[in-house]
């Protein structure tokens, strides 16, 4: 195996690493800052709750009080929680097509 190939490999899997440490901290997070559903919401939290949806899903799979969104909430919570949902979903999307990339050999530029 030559050097370039070798340089190569180590940045996939220092890539792939990085992208698994940063989904961990999303689950961290998502989980440390549940969403309480007798405390009303503001814009801020909306943001960060929107952004945490896919992490806050999946743990939804596994325990029932988990909640995507905070039944008490202002009206600028709802705005930006959209906000948050599309730039965590993106975000998502990519650090998952990118992990996808990285196994499969090809490029992560």
């Amino acid at each position: 195996m030559n050097e370039q190939a070798m340089e190569q490999k180590a940045n996939a899997v220092g890539f792939l690493f990085g992208n698994l440490f940063a989904l961990g901290i999303a689950f961290a997070l998502a989980a440390i800052f549940d969403i309480n559903s007798a405390k009303e919401y503001g814009w801020f939290m909306g943001s960060l709750h929107g952004a945490w949806l896919p992490a806050n899903w999946i743990l939804s799979w596994f325990n029932d009080s988990v909640l995507l969104k905070a039944p008490l909430h202002t009206n600028a919570y709802t705005t930006w929680w959209w906000i948050g949902v599309v730039v965590g979903c993106w975000s998502w999307l990519k650090v998952v097509l990118q992990i996808i990339i990285t196994f499969r050999g090809g490029s992560n530029e």
